[in-house]
């Protein structure tokens, strides 16, 4: 059996092998780590065109050494992910997640290419990129006919690629949920399907292993009955997967071992609200102020409007205790001239929480409130982005911590 190391050699050897010899023997070749640098420094889609040079580059460049380095080396500078749903497909653009902090409190951005389509409509949960790739269910034509079928795609913006999962087989089902999972360990994508019985709770389990030629699907058992809260309260931190639950619970999924397990929350589940990454830990927030014509008066919410006060966040300190800190973050009084209402889209390495639109419209405006200074700047999204969003008003979902990854969507390249 090779080492690790000797396939890195031979992979660094394969890249662009040929030029290491040469008709003119006083010629020099060019150093393959130069080489490599070279192509590191590309974007995806010169990465594509070279490809189509000859089969000596494309070899090189699907080989697993090339694809983990740039993936490595673009995970250095996420990116917002903007997906929009528009005639029947999903559009997808991306910014610099990430801006210069300066003294001024608002600026713009104009996404720096345009990602391809994909042929999805009535799209629900679209889960946040892990290393580049996207899940998402949604409605497919098929060709030819006028009818749809519903589907679960995995799709890499950044090639323009999608993967359509095989169906889960179910003996009873009113409605079943998927999740996408990663487990940094072994290095693996896996996908959790669950089925909701006629009493709400979710009692038939499946697991999809992504990176095999034949990917089937796997029942697993859970061992306690829970009902989930909403499809899109769901995120993987770390190879686990958290679901909020209509209990006062929250369900834990490790994607490595495949077993559950359950977090009792400190925060009142009454109320509704987002869990995001806050800097590698689960965290719960919601908002305090939104006014409601219900005669409940003020409660926390899952959003944020202009007549929001503060936002409470939650912080796991400790599953295996269920311990949990919490803190509570002053609005700043500009933001009362904030009309619309606001999702809470995760926290950037910046330290701050990115704010978005529910519809997409124009001018369209990304915020970020700074835990530390308590500080609002606001981010103009321009270019292609203003123009669609000039013509049309639609419903956007902006995804944190996207990656350029160049690995072709094939079952046997996912892992």
């Amino acid at each position: 059996m090779k080492s690790k190391r000797q396939n890195v050699s031979e992979s660094r050897q394969t890249i662009l092998g040929s030029h290491s010899t040469s008709s003119d023997e006083n010629s020099e070749s060019i150093p393959i780590d130069l080489i490599i640098d070279i192509f590191l420094r590309l974007p995806v889609k010169s990465i594509a065109r070279c490809r189509c040079v000859s089969k000596l580059w494309e070899k090189s460049l699907r080989l697993p050494y090339f694809t983990e380095l740039y993936l490595t080396r673009s995970s250095a500078h996420p990116r917002l992910l903007f997906v929009c749903e528009i005639y029947n497909e999903l559009l997808s653009f991306s910014t610099p997640q990430t801006q210069n902090l300066c003294e001024s409190s608002s600026s713009s951005v104009a996404p720096s290419y345009h990602h391809m389509k994909f042929p999805l409509y009535s799209c629900y949960g679209i889960i946040s990129p892990i290393n580049g790739l996207v899940f998402t269910s949604g409605r497919q034509i098929l060709k030819g006919r006028k009818i749809s079928k519903l589907v679960s795609v995995i799709c890499n913006p950044s090639t323009g690629e999608s993967l359509t999962l095989p169906k889960p087989q179910t003996r009873k089902k009113i409605s079943i949920r998927s999740y996408f999972g990663y487990d940094p360990i072994e290095k693996q994508f896996k996908v959790l399907s669950m089925t909701r019985s006629g009493d709400g709770s979710y009692k038939e389990h499946q697991v999809l292993t992504l990176g095999t030629e034949n990917p089937t699907w796997r029942m697993i058992d859970c061992g306690i009955t829970h009902r989930l809260s909403s499809f899109d309260d769901v995120i993987c931190i770390n190879g686990l997967m958290y679901f909020l639950d209509s209990d006062h619970m929250i369900v834990c999924f490790d994607v490595r071992s495949e077993k559950f397990s359950f977090i009792k929350t400190s925060f009142d589940r009454s109320s509704r609200t987002v869990m995001i990454n806050y800097n590698g830990k689960l965290a719960s927030l919601m908002s305090e102020g939104c006014i409601y014509n219900s005669g409940r008066g003020r409660r926390f919410d899952n959003y944020i409007t202009g007549t929001s006060t503060s936002l409470e966040m939650w912080v796991l300190e400790d599953a295996g205790k269920h311990e949990w800190s919490k803190h509570i973050y002053e609005l700043p009084p500009l933001w009362k001239n904030v009309l619309e209402k606001h999702t809470f889209v995760g926290v950037a390495g910046t330290n701050e929480l990115v704010l978005s639109p529910c519809y997409a419209s124009h001018p369209f405006y990304v915020f970020y409130y700074n835990f530390e200074t308590k500080t609002i700047r606001r981010v103009e999204i321009e270019g292609s982005f203003k123009e669609l969003t000039s013509n049309r008003f639609f419903e956007v979902s902006i995804l944190l911590g996207h990656v350029e990854d160049v690995k072709l969507m094939k079952c046997s390249d996912t892992s």
